[in-house]
């Protein structure tokens, strides 16, 4: 699409200056979008042309100002080619950032990262969450270390990264820091973020993530059995941190909910059905609405922990971190020889507790508060259970519908 691009200068009428002067403003328009700006001229109203945009009259005065416009609207000129053709996207405050010598083309990878974990920090709690500012700053943290051990410099221009640094900076993640794949690629998947967020602001010309390949790998998910689970109900514990983080890990395996939708859970989210209990909330992550049925186990834990108050919140639960620690420990005590982690809590749900038990993918996705059911079946991973299951049904079904004369004619031709 063709750029409709103009600059037109015009005089400040209602703001005349004690001299009786008018100041002479310029306006950029750029498809429609303008900015305006002050060309720090001024001129006797009696003087201006409207039409032309332009001092009238053959006066040194007017010559004078007339040149001086001519200048600056060779330079605003200039600017927009300039930035037309590096930029997809051109506006009129970019032509005048750059006109003023604010060009955003000389902003700083780190300090424009930086100035985005701050911005995002103000926002934990109300829209964003704390897990992902962590993420931000990790990345930050390791981009850092990354400029100063390759470049030996404090900070880089964007218009200095091009795919080789993308594809170092990669491999500084994977092999120098150490981390797995899908960590690589959930740093890699952040880092992604910034850039296009500085792209579209109008400091980056080019999209170096285009045909770049990002690919994470497949991670089975940990769930308990429910053999498992009765051996965590049944387990006496005397330690009271202990008892809390294994009876909130029980709740959640019955009801899907995270950590964090836990740790925010009070009364106010508990609604009666007829005789029926239903937690009705909304995932903190997806901002998407939750309700799930409280069957008779998690019911018995809400008994042992539900507040006096409505807003008091019902499971008190420390860090994730320490839950994690926790559950090292009663896994052990349980005899259940492995790496569980409080979200396996999540996949416990939809595997063992639904899907093992026939409840269709969709029912699951909506249970969990997946926005996208591709990522319910990533966690509901067909169990042994299940697939025995099946294909017990499959074979009872297909001996209904080939009888012993079918089978007859098969031996007769071997």
């Amino acid at each position: 699409m063709r750029n409709t691009f103009k600059v037109l200068f015009y005089i400040k009428k209602n703001a005349p200056l004690r001299n009786g002067n008018t100041p002479i403003m310029g306006r950029i328009t750029i498809n429609g979008q303008r900015t305006q700006l002050s060309t720090q001229l001024s001129v006797n109203p009696n003087l201006w042309d409207v039409s032309m945009g332009r001092a009238a009259g053959r006066s040194a005065v007017a010559s004078h100002v007339n040149e001086q416009l001519s200048q600056i609207r060779f330079r605003i000129e200039r600017c927009y080619n300039t930035l037309f053709y590096e930029h997809a996207l051109v506006t009129p405050k970019m032509v005048k950032e750059m006109y003023f010598g604010n060009d955003q083309r000389n902003e700083t990878l780190l300090a424009f990262f930086r100035h985005h974990n701050e911005e995002f920090s103000r926002m934990v709690g109300i829209s964003r969450s704390k897990t992902t500012y962590y993420k931000y700053r990790c990345v930050y943290k390791h981009l850092e270390n990354y400029v100063n051990d390759k470049f030996n410099r404090k900070d880089l221009l964007f218009k200095e990264l091009d795919k080789e640094f993308l594809t170092g900076f990669h491999h500084y993640i994977a092999q120098e820091c150490g981390h797995k794949k899908n960590t690589t690629w959930i740093y890699m998947i952040a880092f992604k973020h910034i850039l296009m967020l500085a792209r579209s602001r109008g400091h980056m010309a080019k999209d170096l993530f285009a045909n770049y390949k990002l690919r994470s790998e497949f991670v089975a998910r940990n769930y308990l059995s429910m053999t498992e689970i009765r051996k965590l109900i049944r387990l006496d514990l005397d330690d009271m941190t202990l008892q809390l983080v294994r009876d909130a890990f029980l709740f959640s395996c019955f009801t899907g909910l995270s950590y964090i939708d836990l740790c925010t859970l009070t009364p106010q989210h508990i609604q009666q059905d007829g005789k029926q209990l239903w937690i009705s909330t909304t995932r903190r992550k997806t901002g998407s609405a939750v309700n799930v049925r409280i069957f008779a186990i998690p019911y018995t834990i809400l008994l042992k922990y539900k507040p006096m108050q409505r807003n008091a919140r019902i499971f008190r639960l420390p860090s994730n971190g320490w839950c994690n620690i926790c559950l090292e420990r009663i896994m052990s005590l349980a005899g259940i020889p492995r790496h569980i982690t409080f979200h396996s809590a999540r996949h416990t749900f939809a595997t063992t507790i639904t899907l093992s038990q026939g409840m269709a993918i969709e029912t699951i996705s909506k249970l969990l508060g997946h926005k996208n059911i591709r990522t319910t079946q990533i966690y509901a991973t067909i169990t042994h259970s299940k697939l025995d299951g099946d294909m017990e049904r499959l074979s009872k079904r297909l001996d209904t519908l080939y009888r012993d004369t079918d089978l007859e004619k098969v031996r007769e031709r071997l």
